[in-house]
């Protein structure tokens, strides 16, 4: 269940990333709200993973620390867990990556009174440029596709990791 919940946080996350991707939507309202709270409810679940790492650790170092423990472990998960995480990761990276977005090399920056700018990284002095509302929501969906991203894999690798530690800790002391 531990793992389930971090992993259906990783889904919510990636999907919100590809809505933040599709050209005809609006950006979301309360982009950090949403994270926030995402991330509220991730941080006990990851801290518990943590927990659950160390106390594994600590009934049998040898055996947990050993990189081709870990790796069975990975591979005795079922293969539908397995296709989920490795398409969370590959989902993730390739949101976050943004491979085929096109870089403006424009940074928004808050609207003042109905007047849209951004930091163009292009240039060496990164001055201010005017842009259009269009453009600055465009802005806006991008940094909202990484953010969700990030936060997916994030929780796909928490997930992963409570996966790993639960199956080494089932076989931690046997002969």
């Amino acid at each position: 269940m531990h793992a389930g919940a971090q992993l259906a946080l990783s889904l919510a996350g990636l999907v919100a990333a590809v809505l933040a991707a599709v050209p005809f939507l609006p950006p979301f309202a309360d982009e950090w709200l949403l994270l926030g709270v995402g991330i509220a409810l991730l941080v006990p679940l990851h801290l518990a993973t943590l927990v659950r790492a160390i106390a594994v650790g600590l009934r049998d170092m040898r055996f947990t620390s050993n990189k081709a423990n870990q790796w069975r472990a990975l591979r005795a998960l079922p293969r539908r867990v397995q296709a989920a995480l490795v398409g969370a990761g590959l989902t993730g990276a390739f949101l976050v990556t943004g491979v085929f977005w096109d870089d403006s090399g424009l940074q928004r920056v808050e609207s003042v009174r109905g007047h849209y700018s951004a930091i163009d990284t292009s240039d060496p002095d990164r001055g201010r440029v005017s842009i259009s509302r269009s453009q600055y929501e465009e802005l806006r969906k991008d940094e909202q596709r990484i953010a969700f991203a990030a936060f997916g894999l994030f929780a796909a690798g928490g997930g992963g990791l409570t996966l790993l530690f639960g199956k080494l800790d089932s076989w931690a002391g046997r002969p």
